[in-house]
């Protein structure tokens, strides 16, 4: 499934995935053991409804391969912020990511390691658009 077609997901769909990011794969006693450390006071059964409907929309896999389902991410947490984006940019920039870019930057304090990764980024960016300029 492409990012683009998947559907967005909830805050606490969120919150299961950075649970999965930070710590890894999990069954869903572990995965409810990680929310409970990080303030998510969630019944068992509503992790497991979250986590089945990260699985529908294609976040998660499981395994049962195993005694108990092994849930993991299918999707990085760059991945999910490059969707986010798009649909951020799409909603408020009609498609453009220029704008956003601007603004995002504009209102942040970057540190000088950060803007130095922001211009290799740039660099990078502008030597691909003129190799692809002297192709035509």
């Amino acid at each position: 499934m492409s990012p683009d077609s998947r559907a967005s997901i909830s805050d606490a769909e969120r919150e299961v995935m950075l649970a999965l990011w930070d710590h890894g794969p999990g069954s869903v006693r572990e995965v409810h053991e990680r929310l409970g450390t990080s303030g998510q006071d969630w019944a068992r059964s509503t992790v497991i409804t979250l986590l089945q409907r990260l699985e529908k929309k294609g976040y998660v896999t499981s395994d049962k391969s195993g005694f108990a389902f092994v849930f993991r991410a299918s999707v990085s947490r760059e991945e999910l912020l490059v969707q986010r984006m798009g649909e951020l940019a799409d909603d408020l920039c009609d498609g453009q990511w220029a704008p956003l870019l601007l603004a995002f930057t504009e209102r942040q304090k970057l540190k000088p390691k950060e803007i130095a990764e922001l211009q290799k980024l740039v660099e990078q960016l502008s030597a691909r658009l003129a190799e692809e300029q002297k192709k035509r």
